[in-house]
């Protein structure tokens, strides 16, 4: 696959997910360690091969090196991505974005990272909220009088104002947690 044999165990590592140290006894000569079932999956899929490959148990005829290239780039990809989108805290749960009402800045199928772990607001910025309909998107605006200012971007929607949480809990609108990063896919 072209990887340096010094970055073997970093490339596994980025693969897998894994601590070095773990990756490093896999590939011990002396003393060599298995890899946990979930670590070996997510090698197969990192590889673009089927366990069986990887063991040795089947050679996948017409096997194209530049198709694993190609899979190796994709997968360096999306983990430059996830590295992005972690470094200020944990990357949260992926939410597809239902609607044109964030648009410009999030469009209709865009995905988005929501950290979940808070329970309240804090402070202005993008959230994400359950109701009996679906999902909502939103840019919450936190006001000196205490009412709090739902937001579409999307001016062809119009804004919620609420006065307090109890207003908000009569809506049956309730809080998944802060949006704190994305990914936009446009087609050309």
């Amino acid at each position: 696959m072209g990887i340096p044999a010094t970055k073997e165990v970093s490339y596994v590592a980025g693969i897998t997910q894994r601590a070095a140290q773990s990756v490093r006894r896999w590939f011990d000569a002396r003393e060599p360690g298995l890899p946990d079932l979930e670590s070996f999956a997510r090698l197969c899929i990192g590889l673009g091969c089927s366990a069986d490959e990887i063991i040795g148990a089947l050679h996948r005829e017409g096997h194209d090196p530049a198709r694993c290239a190609h899979m190796v780039q994709m997968a360096n990809c999306i983990r430059a991505i996830t590295d992005s989108l972690t470094r200020r805290g944990e990357l949260g749960i992926p939410v597809r974005v239902p609607g044109d009402e964030m648009a410009p800045r999030l469009k209709a199928g865009d995905i988005v990272f929501v950290k979940t772990a808070i329970t309240r607001i804090e402070g202005n910025g993008i959230y994400a909220f359950t109701r009996d309909d679906g999902l909502l998107i939103r840019r919450v605006e936190q006001r000196i009088d205490k009412s709090i200012v739902l937001q579409c971007d999307n001016k062809a929607y119009r804004d919620h104002e609420w006065k307090g949480a109890a207003a908000a809990a009569r809506s049956g609108v309730k809080l998944l947690g802060k949006v704190h990063g994305g990914i936009s896919v446009q087609v050309f």
